[in-house]
């Protein structure tokens, strides 16, 4: 058991990659949202030619239809929905009293026993599991869509309601 560590620590640092993990999910969809837009940041937009529907327009007369298209295109908002880890791991002595050096202690927000008062828990993670081929560890995580949050949600309406007609012509002229 060379590569012994705290299972605190080790806990820890697994849920910090989780926490990372959902961070560079959100840094990625928000850098997307940029493509959306121009370098002034005005909303990109797509212009379509349709047959116009005005009550006074002849039958050739066509509209210049501008729509945004952030609220044309689907915008997949994802999370992590759950992580399973499993790992093997030798365990190793229970030791009482002052927590080991990559052990250290947090100043409590609660009253309770702090930390150093604690018998903690060595493990080391280097072992495989029967076959002993070292440091195993299974990882499943799942990612789900969820609903674009309420400032999205409100951008994309917005700019779905500046869409429309800006021009009518005759093809031609």
């Amino acid at each position: 058991m060379a590569a012994q560590t705290s299972l605190n620590t080790l806990i820890e640092a697994i849920a910090g990659a989780v926490v990372d993990a959902q961070d560079r999910i959100e840094q990625h969809q928000i850098s997307h949202l940029s493509d959306f837009f121009d370098e002034d940041n005005r909303p990109r937009s797509v212009v379509i030619r349709m047959p116009s529907l005005h009550p006074q327009a002849g039958e050739d007369d066509e509209d210049l239809y501008r729509a945004p298209i952030l609220p044309l295109v689907s915008t997949n908002v994802l999370r992590i929905k759950d992580v399973e880890i499993t790992f093997d791991a030798d365990l190793g002595p229970l030791i009482e009293g002052d927590p080991p050096g990559d052990d250290a202690p947090h100043e409590p927000g609660w009253k309770g026993a702090s930390a150093a008062s604690r018998p903690h828990l060595r493990v080391d993670p280097s072992v495989g599991g029967s076959d002993r081929r070292g440091g195993s560890v299974h990882v499943v995580l799942r990612v789900e869509g969820s609903e674009p949050t309420d400032g999205a949600s409100r951008l994309m309406n917005h700019l779905a309601q500046t869409q429309g007609v800006f021009k009518t012509f005759k093809p031609g002229d």
